[in-house]
């Protein structure tokens, strides 16, 4: 005959046989059971060899409809908040992408001025320096 060890919360009862054990058990449903052909203590639910009784729990409470009707209301508030958000994000994502763009645009045109820029300078200074040569030659003219 099997004899068996229960723990409630670390205090031991055994060794007990199989009648005295179900006696327990339907004392107390919530004990580990251990046996020495086991490794390591089990709860009484998980072994087969032990009448089970469990009493299935008490059904819930009916909520109250106006408790319901105040969730349904919040849960509307906050979907009409996340759809505002979800616009928000979508307009912030949008305005980045045109800000991007234009960023890259004006990279290019601020490119194409620099180019231009350096056109001008450089004429500007070839003109400078035939003024200049004409101006010596002008002086040198005056003075010979």
């Amino acid at each position: 005959m099997k004899k068996w060890f229960f723990s409630d919360n670390g205090e031991v009862t055994g060794p007990l046989g199989l009648k005295e054990s179900n006696d327990l058990i339907a004392k107390n449903p919530d004990l580990y059971a251990w046996h020495p052909s086991y490794t390591h203590w089990v709860p009484v639910s998980c072994i087969n060899e032990f009448e089970s009784t469990i009493t299935p729990p008490p059904p819930p409470i009916e909520i109250p409809s106006d408790l319901i009707d105040d969730l349904i209301g919040e849960e509307k508030e906050l979907i009409t908040t996340l759809e505002r958000i979800d616009k928000t994000i979508k307009t912030t994502s949008d305005s980045l992408y045109e800000i991007d763009t234009d960023l890259d645009n004006f990279g290019q045109i601020a490119h194409n001025l620099t180019e231009e820029v350096r056109v001008v300078v450089k004429t500007i200074e070839e003109q400078y320096a035939s003024l200049q040569k004409n101006l010596a030659n002008v002086i040198k003219t005056d003075y010979s």
